[in-house]
């Protein structure tokens, strides 16, 4: 993952939104977490992973590549009241199995599993977790390409096509042909799968719009840079032409897979 989200993190912390309470009640019952529970978010980003999971009272191991990930996500603890400090480290999936934890109860990957070699991350984490424990898988469809269909996703294209060149679909718009996470699952130490869809309908103001474009993967900050007021303005002008208020309602999906040994 190193490398994709350089420069981003303070994008990400700001404009990714985080999870429902009612996934994190889902994670906490179906794997009977209790106070005294270890959890790692590997891939944790900005935190919103691990700081809701902190709150309620678990140790947690935030795991990333990304110092400024890590260092976005150690000031957004701070903003908030967490029951017992979090461990942020650098590590990633490749690492894992090297560093020193103790019996883990949960493994949480949100918006991270896609980057991992899946087949081995799996099989490290049957080392790390103890019986009864699991793993949530979390996707949240905050891409641009997840939108094409709606007023505002199609015209951030087009106006990302025009300032980028003709040429620019890089790893985002193109649809990637990616294997279910859930056909991995299956075929690892945790193939017993539950998966849970909670919708959450959110108001898209202009400038969540931009943030939520500029924190992707796919968009080269250092491109993205010398063209950054051009392209604010222009995608600015022209959503207000299909949305004089300046305000989207969007309805995103987030998507939760359990995964436990049999």
């Amino acid at each position: 993952m190193t490398g994709f989200f350089s420069g981003k993190a303070a994008y990400y912390a700001k404009y990714r939104k985080g999870y429902p309470a009612e996934m994190f009640d889902c994670i906490t019952s179906r794997l009977s977490l209790m106070p005294s529970s270890e959890v790692l978010d590997l891939g944790c980003g900005t935190g919103n992973m691990a700081i809701p999971l902190a709150r309620q009272g678990f140790h947690v191991y935030a795991v990333d590549p990304e110092p400024e990930m890590l260092a976005e996500g150690k000031r957004c603890e701070r903003d908030v009241s967490v029951t017992r400090p979090i461990s942020w480290l650098i590590g990633a999936d490749t690492t894992i199995g090297r560093m020193s934890f103790p019996p883990l109860r949960l493994c949480t990957m949100g918006l991270s599993f896609h980057w991992m070699d899946r087949p081995t991350v799996l099989r490290t984490l049957d080392g790390l977790i103890e019986p009864g424990g699991g793993i949530a898988c979390v996707d949240r469809n905050d891409s641009l390409f997840s939108h094409l269909g709606s007023g505002w996703g199609c015209v951030v294209y087009e106006v990302l096509r025009e300032i980028l060149g003709e040429s620019w679909d890089s790893s985002g718009l193109k649809h990637r042909q990616m294997e279910r996470h859930e056909n991995f699952f299956l075929e690892s130490p945790f193939p017993v799968v539950e998966e849970y869809t909670f919708p959450v309908q959110e108001e898209m103001t202009i400038d969540r719009i931009i943030g939520l474009i500029l924190s992707q993967s796919y968009i080269d900050p250092v491109l993205l840079a010398e063209r950054n007021a051009e392209f604010r303005d222009r995608l600015t002008r022209r959503l207000l032409e299909i949305e004089p208020s300046g305000k989207f309602t969007e309805m995103f999906t987030v998507h939760l897979i359990l995964a436990t040994r049999e």
